[in-house]
């Protein structure tokens, strides 16, 4: 099987999740089971691109990264950015090309029909895609994954004044596109205390936890799960139903287009996968081993 060609889409700046996430993204990578093309960043805090940056370089990993250029309506903060900031990176928000960009250059390299975008965070990068090249996001997108709730969600798909870019791309996204909003009561990364203290992955849940090792809820996770193996005896694809927004968009679930995915096992089984994942080391060894 060939491995499932990414595009994460993240807002790595509130919560957590979406470190976990980029690690597990590498993880597969390192496994076969994935291509890392880029990471596209819809936050806009001045240290996420040297954040993501440092991550990918831990993993040995040099991708395109690009930043949301537009403006946010009151931005968040971080406890883990700038300290993950200090680790080793190249890439930083003043370098980065716009998100638009990356989108664009990267999918005109791929086949037609081969990668799967993963948006654990705003649509706003996405709805500049869908505004701008609606036509080779149809030809080259397979999947859009999103992480965010299916009925009212109070994040994703609302922060920071998005709503309406999440209804024009849940309204006219061009290819088969996924919900997927489990992973609340999937507590992982307590484990990172045994991983090497040069790694920014571990720096992040303990700056986030305040100086301490404990496990956050993986929705990102999931849907990296979801994003690169599809059902696997681990999801359920519900092709019924419909998707509510907080400002009163209704969408319908249609077999092959609109769909939700939902969980099929015990919520242990989802915490072992992911970390696992997590703390598995770069396969080329740590930065200083290679």
């Amino acid at each position: 099987m060939q491995p499932a060609k990414v595009l994460y889409d993240t807002d790595m700046t509130l919560d957590v999740d979406d470190v976990g996430a980029l690690a597990a993204l590498h993880a597969l990578a390192d496994r076969g089971e994935a291509e890392l093309l880029a990471v596209n960043y819809n936050e806009v805090h001045e240290d996420g691109v040297a954040a993501i940056d440092a991550i990918n370089t831990w993993y040995g990993r040099t991708v395109p990264i690009g930043a949301f250029t537009g403006e946010l309506a009151s931005p968040d903060a971080s406890r883990y950015l700038a300290s993950l900031a200090t680790f080793p990176h190249a890439a930083t928000a003043a370098t980065a090309p716009s998100a638009l960009d990356v989108y664009r250059t990267v999918l005109a390299e791929q086949q037609d029909a081969s990668v799967t975008i993963i948006s654990v965070g705003f649509l706003n990068n996405l709805a500049d895609l869908l505004r701008a090249e609606q036509s080779l996001t149809a030809r080259k997108v397979r999947c859009l994954v999103v992480m965010g709730g299916l009925r009212d969600d109070g994040f994703n798909f609302v922060r920071h004044g998005l709503v309406g870019d999440s209804a024009f791309v849940i309204e006219n996204w061009p290819t088969p596109l996924v919900v997927s909003d489990f992973g609340g009561g999937v507590r992982t990364g307590a484990v990172l205390a045994d991983a090497p203290a040069a790694n920014p992955v571990r720096e992040a849940y303990f700056r986030w936890f305040r100086g301490a090792y404990r496990g956050r809820s993986s929705w990102d996770q999931v849907a990296v799960l979801s994003g690169v193996r599809g059902p696997s005896g681990l999801f359920e694809v519900v092709e019924s139903g419909q998707g509510r927004l907080r400002n009163g968009y209704l969408w319908d679930l249609r077999p092959g287009w609109r769909m939700h995915v939902v969980p099929t096992r015990e919520t242990d089984i989802y915490v072992r996968l992911i970390d696992d994942l997590m703390l598995t080391p770069p396969s080329g060894g740590a930065p200083g081993e290679r």
